[in-house]
């Protein structure tokens, strides 16, 4: 296999460092608080949904580094070309919990200056704040840094179409309203430190362990349906062959493109 460039390391490094930390924080607050913590939840909801990964990576066109190493062939559902990397389950903690912790806390300081209604507030935000963050790192890190590529878009939505470096616009925005959801479940919490999730299942259950068991299979449930969600319509315009644009070189030397 070939070795990782620095780049590459660096943000495997962070997809460990970043989905470990964070898992090791919320589990530290939840015991503090005796009570699921807003933060561990959206990490169980966002490693829940890793396993989309690989169908989005085969609907976007998306090709990986040969550096970075890859799950076993036996792995459910590996449709990236390449082999899905290794790190994507718990590196799903950290691409998606990070930009939501900034957008919650940009959110909820904007709603009490400004005296916005916090739930539009931290909605907006965190869609914005989503958007800005999958473009950095898919765009400027991924497409044009070389860490992968996108081998096709569709025409009039893409960045630097027709290129190496082309990147799909609408990539950025799925990931913003994931991003949106997380901000919103970070964010939008009561005096008690209560997210509405919490609220929730507290008034579902008797018990504090069913009122946890009932906020975690909310979240999973929330986090697959929203990502199901803006996963669908990439792979209505894939198998509807409207994802034409696409470069004429090998995106990466002696691999070949994922054919159309």
């Amino acid at each position: 296999m070939t070795t990782p460039s620095p780049l590459v390391r660096t943000l495997i490094d962070f997809a460990y460092v970043g989905g470990v930390g964070f898992v090791a924080l919320g589990v530290y607050l939840s015991y503090q608080r005796r009570r699921l913590h807003p933060l561990l939840l959206a990490c169980i909801s966002a490693i829940s949904f890793s396993w989309i990964e690989a169908p989005y990576d085969w609907a976007m066109y998306a090709q990986f580094s040969p550096g970075i190493p890859r799950m076993p062939s036996w792995w459910p559902l590996n449709m990236t070309w390449g082999g899905l990397p290794a790190s994507v389950p718990v590196g799903y903690i950290s691409y998606f919990v990070l930009p939501a912790i900034i957008g919650a806390f940009i959110g909820r300081r904007l709603a009490s200056r400004c005296q916005w209604r916090r739930p539009l507030t931290l909605l907006s935000v965190g869609l914005i704040t989503g958007f800005l963050w999958a473009f950095f790192y898919n765009a400027v890190l991924g497409a044009r840094l070389g860490v992968f590529y996108y081998g096709r878009v569709i025409s009039g939505l893409a960045l630097w179409a027709g290129t190496k470096h082309q990147y799909p616009l609408y990539d950025a925005m799925a990931m913003g309203v994931q991003v949106m959801v997380f901000t919103y479940l970070l964010g939008r919490t009561d005096e008690r430190g209560r997210t509405v999730i919490d609220m929730w299942a507290e008034s579902k259950a008797r018990t504090r362990l069913r009122s946890s068991i009932l906020s975690i299979a909310a979240v999973v449930v929330i986090g697959n349906v929203m990502y199901l969600a803006v996963f669908a319509p990439h792979l209505v315009t894939k198998r509807l062959d409207l994802v034409d644009v696409g470069p004429t070189a090998q995106l990466f030397e002696g691999i070949p493109n994922q054919p159309q």
